[in-house]
């Protein structure tokens, strides 16, 4: 398929942040966008596309509108219905990444079934759909394991950890009753991650290793490159390469791992940019967004090699006492501040982040937080 050209239009399934930075990209280099966003009004891409289409993932007439006005679609959330991709086929326009790889990232059973077929380690696992079936996993894998419900989860909901078989039950109550994946807990020494392109002509490239830090399941910090030797980075680039040529990705796909004693393992996958993933905009030539429209659309992949980059993320928690003074953010020169067009700023909730890039990882690192935490200094 010929590459599609700046005039064409992109279709964005899903209206949050990752598509706002998507359509940011896309506007810069020329394109029109339209995201569908399920049903939410004035979302944060919505607001940058040149049509926002907010009938239901299942809505045939909305499905058939948004298809018809695109050339090719993209994803910027995994858990949606998957309808539109079954309309996209039957019109001929092309979905990137392709609907299968959703599947498999939105269901850990699929998800795991899917990395092992590829060759890579993933924790000990072991399916269930019934209490039975989960006393057993608890059994077979010994304890402590966590339980988690094998659809829609995501920054931790929907994962209850059972340190003793006794658990078992209560944690099937406050999974309600939910088919689940039950995984051995892992002991790492970090948490990494690689954001891997990969273009229609299989041509394929990755930004480096990242390096993450969760508070409350949350992504809160990332610094890149990862305090890891070369053997480390090499194995982890190496995985998240495999996952990709495995999975026949034409598009951006996110590897979480494990920096474990034993080596590398993949916790998850995430077939669109990632919060991890935040800092390639202004560390890299072509950053994770880029990269994201020039392999959807058929282009050339950039170059996404990284300066040393920090990224922290601003929650709505940040809010509770008033808005934050971004004046202090933008009398720094090596600090970037990128907010997502939200309303209303609740805890836990996504509302920014700060990105800042300089010449050494501590440095960098040090920087970001030190932003950060002035913001609410009143």
């Amino acid at each position: 398929m010929s590459p599609l050209p700046p005039g064409t239009t992109i279709g964005i399934v899903g209206g949050g942040q990752l598509g706002r930075m998507l359509a940011q990209t896309a506007r810069q280099h020329g394109y029109g966008v339209v995201v569908l966003t399920g049903g939410a009004k004035d979302t944060p891409a919505g607001l940058l596309a040149d049509e926002e289409i907010t009938g239901d993932f299942t809505d045939s007439a909305a499905l058939n509108h948004f298809v018809n006005r695109v050339d090719v679609i993209t994803w910027e959330f995994e858990n949606v219905e998957l309808q539109v991709a079954d309309v996209a086929a039957a019109a001929g326009v092309p979905v990137r990444p392709s609907a299968a790889i959703i599947a498999a990232a939105q269901d850990r059973q699929l998800e795991k079934e899917a990395l092992t077929a590829a060759g890579v380690r993933v924790a000990a696992w072991r399916p269930a759909a019934t209490l039975g079936e989960l006393r057993a996993a608890v059994e077979a894998l010994g304890t402590p394991v966590i339980a988690k419900a094998a659809r829609f989860g995501y920054d931790g909901k929907g994962q209850v950890r059972i340190d003793t078989p006794a658990e078992a039950d209560a944690a099937w109550e406050t999974l309600d009753h939910q088919r689940v994946v039950v995984e051995s807990v892992v002991h790492f020494e970090r948490e990494l991650s690689v954001i891997v392109a990969r273009g229609v002509d299989g041509t394929i490239g990755d930004h480096g290793v990242m390096e993450n830090d969760h508070v409350d399941h949350i992504l809160d910090l990332t610094v890149t490159p990862a305090d890891v030797n070369d053997e480390t980075a090499k194995a982890a680039r190496a995985v998240a390469h495999a996952t990709a040529l495995a999975l026949d990705l034409v598009g951006v796909l996110c590897v979480e791992l494990f920096d474990t004693p034993d080596g590398i393992l993949v916790n998850e996958i995430a077939p669109r940019p990632h919060n991890s993933g935040h800092c390639t905009i202004e560390a890299a030539a072509a950053g994770q967004f880029e990269q994201q429209l020039r392999a959807i659309t058929g282009m050339p992949l950039g170059d996404g090699s990284c300066r040393p980059a920090a990224m922290a993320q601003l929650l709505g928690d940040l809010w509770t006492d008033g808005a934050p003074d971004f004046g202090r953010v933008l009398a720094e020169p090596d600090v970037h501040l990128h907010l997502y067009g939200k309303g209303e700023a609740r805890p836990g909730r996504k509302m920014g982040h700060l990105t800042c890039v300089g010449d050494d990882r501590t440095q960098v690192r040090q920087r970001v937080g030190d932003v950060r935490a002035a913001l609410t200094g009143r």
